[in-house]
C-alpha cells in the first residue's frame, strides 16, 4: 500500500508499505479521507513522544476492506469512521467507566501506525458505520466533534446563559456551534480574525481579538471552555469568569503554568478537565447527519496524500481550520 511515513521530526516520505492483515476481532479499513489535528502537527514537529518510523494520523473515514476472524455487525464495503484510541478495557480506570483516560490505551498514529495510508487495522468496537446520507468529508469531522461534545457535556449551558470559548480552532468552533444550538449567548476569543469571522457565522454574538477587549466583559461568563492550551489562557479565563462559574479545559499546554488559586477560591469556581471522548460517536454522527453543525465553514482545504508535509507545515496558518487529506 501507499503510506506517508514519518521518518524523523519534520521528515515525511511517501513510500510503499506492507498492507496490514486484520487479526482476530479486527477490521481492515481502506482510508478515504483523513483529517489533520494538533496532535499530528506536534508529532511532526517532534513535540510528542512516538516511535520512528511511524505512519501518523488518527482522524479518518474509510470503508471496510476485510474482516478478521470473529468480527460481526459490520460488512465489507460499509463506510465507517474510526475511534482512534483503544483502551485496555481491563484496568481499574477502564472498569470505573473512564476508558478515555486509560493509562495503557493504544493511540493510532502515535503508538501504532495510523491513517495517513491506504489501509489500517482497527479493533471492531472502534469503527462506527456512517448513517445513510452522511458524506465522507463531513464524516471526517466526527472525531473532533466527539472531543467537543465530551467537553460540552461536562457542563452544558442553559438557554441565554453566557458562554465563552477561548480559542477558535476546530474544537473551539465546534463548541461555539454546540453552545449556539443550545440557545446560549456565546462569545469567542482568538488571535486570528479569520477564525473569529467563522465563529460569528456559526452564531457567536460576541468576538474578542485581544484580552483587553475581553476584560471589559469580565465577570459575565458562567461557563468557559478553553481549547487553546496557551500558557496564559487559564489565568485569563479565571480572571473573566463569573463568580460560581465553571471552566472546562480541553487544551493541552506544552508546559504547566501557575495556578491563580486565590481567585479560584474567592470566586468559588469549578474546574474540569476534558480528555478526548467516551461514548460520543453515535451522537456526533447524528449531529453531522442533521446538518446543523455548518461543517462547510470548517473544512478549509483538502490535499492529496503526497502533499501531507506541506499541509503540516501550513498547520499554523491563521486562515486554516480543518485540513483533510485525500487518500488514493
Amino acid at each position: 500500500m501507499q503510506a506517508a511515513v514519518l521518518i524523523e521530526p519534520g521528515k515525511i516520505e511517501i513510500r510503499e508499505a506492507p498492507t496490514p492483515s486484520p487479526r482476530k476481532g479486527e477490521v481492515l479499513v481502506r482510508i478515504l479521507e483523513a483529517g489533520i489535528c494538533g496532535t499530528d502537527y506536534a508529532c511532526y514537529m517532534g513535540n510528542l513522544t512516538t516511535i520512528y518510523p511511524i505512519i501518523p494520523g488518527h482522524e479518518a473515514v474509510g470503508e471496510i476492506a476485510a474482516l478478521g476472524k470473529g468480527v460481526e455487525g459490520v460488512r465489507v464495503g460499509e463506510r465507517v469512521t474510526i475511534q482512534p484510541n483503544f483502551p485496555c478495557t481491563a484496568c481499574p480506570v477502564c472498569r470505573s467507566g473512564h476508558e478515555n483516560v486509560c493509562p495503557d490505551k493504544v493511540r493510532l498514529g502515535l503508538d501504532v501506525d495510523g491513517v495517513f495510508a491506504q489501509y489500517v487495522c482497527v479493533p471492531r468496537p472502534y469503527v462506527w458505520p456512517l448513517p445513510d446520507g452522511l458524506s465522507v468529508p463531513v464524516a471526517a469531522l466526527a472525531e473532533p466533534l466527539c472531543v467537543a461534545l465530551h467537553a460540552f457535556r461536562k457542563n452544558p449551558p442553559a438557554p441565554d446563559e453566557r458562554v465563552l470559548v477561548y480559542g477558535a480552532g476546530v474544537i473551539g468552533l465546534l463548541l461555539v456551534r454546540l453552545a449556539v444550538l443550545s440557545k446560549a449567548r456565546v462569545a469567542a476569543v482568538d488571535i486570528a480574525e479569520q477564525r473569529l469571522a467563522i465563529a460569528k457565522e456559526l452564531g457567536a454574538d460576541t468576538i474578542y481579538l485581544t484580552f483587553p477587549e475581553l476584560e471589559r466583559d469580565a465577570g459575565s461568563f458562567s461557563i468557559l471552555y478553553d481549547t487553546s492550551g496557551a500558557a496564559d489562557a487559564f489565568s485569563n479565563i479565571v480572571n473573566v469568569a463569573a463568580p460560581g462559574g465553571s471552566i472546562v479545559l480541553t487544551g493541552l499546554p506544552h508546559r504547566d503554568f501557575p495556578l491563580p488559586t486565590s481567585t479560584i477560591v474567592r470566586k468559588e469556581l469549578t474546574i474540569r478537565g476534558s480528555m478526548i471522548y467516551r461514548d460520543e460517536f453515535p451522537a456526533a454522527l447524528n449531529l453531522l447527519k442533521g446538518g446543523e453543525m455548518k461543517t462547510d465553514l470548517l473544512i478549509t482545504e483538502t490535499y492529496p496524500l503526497e502533499m501531507l508535509s506541506r499541509a503540516l507545515e501550513d498547520f499554523r496558518a491563521p486562515d486554516r481550520v480543518k485540513t483533510l487529506i485525500r487518500i488514493p
